[in-house]
């Protein structure tokens, strides 16, 4: 007796990235410009988010409405395209200026492929991502940010959890940052010149971390998976990372409280406020998270090692 299912009906198992990218604020648009620009608009925007795709090396599965179904063959790759088609939603649609957002979510695991379709709880997650994320936004599971390359990791941050259906734990959502524009650089006066730093050492209480570049990008919060915990009531949960910028070591704070940084000069003490900006850490100094060093047991004390 034959088998009912032919060899390409079967399902085939690999493992793949799937992203789900949806064209938001569409229904104020078809209210607002009509019917017949409403629809060109949108076509515009999803040949354009196919094009990326395609381009990044990746295949549209199918396409939902709004919305794109989109596989990619690893992680990185899909991050790519999710901030490339971010970054191009910014261009307007046509020459009277209308631009439309974007959110997108991706998830990497096992799937199964059948007949250019694909299946599994890996799929179910990336359409779950993609429904909670925001206009602007691109959102995805901490197991697959693991999975990122060193520059995409450094642009992540813990966003929420959230149940799946069909899947017993909830699961841990991370935001992947797409826009650099909210982390401005702060060198110290003085510290143009200075020469590139080899080694950061990091101290609070009895504690001694040390450093180098190939150790970053490094998370510092109260959540108990960053790598240095402090467990401030102030500090935000992930609160700031430290990452290697142009030869030296950077303090970039991402929290609600933002970030104190106290240089010293002699006898000549100032602190310099963060929130959303980054700071080069050259010489010595303290920072605290959330408030002021001298208001904070958990302060840390840092010095630059120069090459």
């Amino acid at each position: 007796m034959s088998d009912p299912i032919t060899a390409a009906a079967r399902p085939q198992s690999l493992e793949a990235a799937i992203m789900f990218v949806d064209v938001s604020g569409s229904t104020a648009l078809y209210r607002a410009a009509g019917n017949e620009r409403a629809e060109a608009l949108v076509r515009t925007a999803l040949n354009r988010l196919r094009a990326t795709t395609t381009k990044l090396g990746g295949r549209v599965v199918k396409t939902i409405g709004d919305e794109l179904m989109c596989r990619f063959d690893s992680a990185p790759v899909a991050a790519a395209a999710a901030i490339e088609m971010q970054r191009q939603a910014q261009t307007p649609l046509d020459v009277e200026g209308a631009k439309l957002g974007l959110r997108a979510g991706f998830a990497y695991g096992p799937v199964l492929e059948r007949e250019g379709d694909v299946f599994g709880d890996v799929v179910n997650v990336a359409a779950r991502l993609c429904a909670m994320a925001k206009a602007d936004q691109i959102l995805t599971t901490e197991p697959t940010a693991a999975r990122l390359d060193a520059e995409q990791k450094a642009n992540t941050r813990l966003f929420d959890k959230t149940p799946v259906k069909g899947i017993r734990e909830e699961i841990v959502v991370v935001q992947l940052l797409w826009e650099r524009r909210n982390t401005t650089l702060l060198v110290p006066i003085g510290a143009v010149e200075a020469v590139n730093a080899a080694e950061l050492e990091l101290r609070c209480r009895d504690q001694t971390w040390n450093f180098v570049p190939e150790d970053l990008p490094v998370w510092i919060g109260r959540a108990e998976d960053c790598h240095l915990v402090i467990p401030s009531a102030c500090a935000s949960r992930r609160h700031a990372r430290l990452e290697y910028r142009r030869g030296k070591f950077t303090l970039v704070d991402e929290s609600s409280n933002g970030t104190y940084v106290e240089l010293s000069d002699g006898d000549t003490r100032r602190v310099i406020y963060l929130r959303n900006e980054a700071f080069a850490l050259v010489g010595s100094g303290r920072f605290a998270l959330g408030t002021p060093p001298d208001a904070d047991p958990q302060v840390l004390s840092y010095q630059s090692l120069p090459l």
